[in-house]
């Protein structure tokens, strides 16, 4: 242990450390949310996935009937249902406040809400918009539309109709995007579906599980780092490997296109969250704290124990020869 302690020191010092980095604030028009953002709602787990509770999301399609019944985001409700341009509010007040959430979405678009162009573009998708507001209510507005999320998640969209429970569970949920197109983490069953992976384009997985074996060895990259979820669990040989390997895959071969990387545990909320905090820290440049928020606001299950906080904390005083972060700040 001792040799481990001093090559590690060692290497830290031999390396130029880390000036710290904002993380870059995407420019959103109020109102809007991204595609990104709305495939990680879809996808949000709070001790079990949080689609699968009817009252989580509303999502109101408002493009015309036929365009939705050819193809909507899944759980979708065409807008006429709950919103009639003349009839107004089909479903009371009280049901909707149920909804922690109303999505609405047109076929593109991304103006400022209510200006002349938006009216123009999506004269269905306004007048929801309003009349929802005026309710007392607080939709949002997917940012491109059903055109740019199609383009990125076409897995999650479908022709079905689902509203009755039973469907809703049987619907599969993805691993969190904490990168966009580069980096996901979740739980062992994710990494074990093949659809999954598939449907991700995943080409490299980092797997933190010492109970739980490697899913597809023979189609895609594994790295195997055999952690158990304990506050005693070293991680300091641990944490630069995962970084090294995340880093790599995700830059690629000379000509080539990079890699995607799930990276998972048993349950995607511990172990996998604490090698991701620690490539968002090393690769990004970002501070314990500002990475974490990063993470949970894509990822609102992640929860390393204590002891990996601890080790985190350490990890950012070897990167930038400081702790910038205070645990007290940690939210979790």
């Amino acid at each position: 242990m001792l040799t481990l302690i001093v090559c590690n020191y060692l290497f830290f010092c031999a390396k130029e450390l880390l000036i710290p980095a904002l993380p870059e604030k995407a420019n959103i028009e109020r109102g809007y949310v991204t595609p990104q953002q709305v495939y990680n709602l879809l996808n949000a787990e709070a001790g079990q996935p949080s689609l699968h509770d009817r009252y989580y999301i509303l999502i109101l399609d408002c493009r015309s009937a036929e365009r939705y019944k050819q193809s909507h985001l899944v759980t979708a409700r065409a807008s006429v249902t709950v919103m009639h341009p003349e009839l107004g509010c089909l479903i009371s007040c009280v049901q909707l406040q149920e909804f922690s959430i109303i999505l609405l979405y047109a076929e593109e678009g991304q103006s400022p809400v209510g200006s002349q162009e938006a009216r123009a573009d999506s004269p269905t998708l306004q007048h929801c918009f309003f009349q929802l507001s005026a309710l007392g209510m607080d939709p949002v507005i997917l940012q491109g539309g059903y055109s740019a999320f199609h383009s990125l998640y076409p897995f999650l969209c479908t022709p079905r109709m689902v509203l009755l429970e039973s469907e809703r569970c049987s619907l599969t949920i993805y691993p969190s995007e904490v990168l966009e197109g580069a980096l996901y983490q979740g739980s062992a069953s994710q990494a074990h579906d093949y659809r999954i992976t598939k449907n991700l384009h995943i080409t490299h997985v980092v797997n933190a599980t010492a109970e739980i074996s490697d899913a597809f060895p023979s189609v895609l990259r594994y790295l195997r780092l055999r952690l158990s979820d304990d506050a005693q669990q070293d991680l300091r040989q641990a944490l630069p490997e995962a970084s090294r390997f995340i880093a790599k895959a995700l830059r690629g071969a000379p000509g080539a296109p990079g890699g995607r990387v799930l990276v998972h545990c048993s349950l995607g909320r511990s172990r996998s969250s604490v090698l991701t905090l620690g490539f968002l820290m090393e690769h990004r440049r970002w501070s314990l704290l500002h990475a974490f928020r990063w993470l949970k606001e894509r990822r609102a299950c992640a929860a390393p124990n204590a002891g990996f906080l601890q080790q985190l904390s350490d990890y950012e005083e070897l990167l930038f020869g400081q702790r910038l972060t205070s645990l007290d700040d940690i939210r979790l």
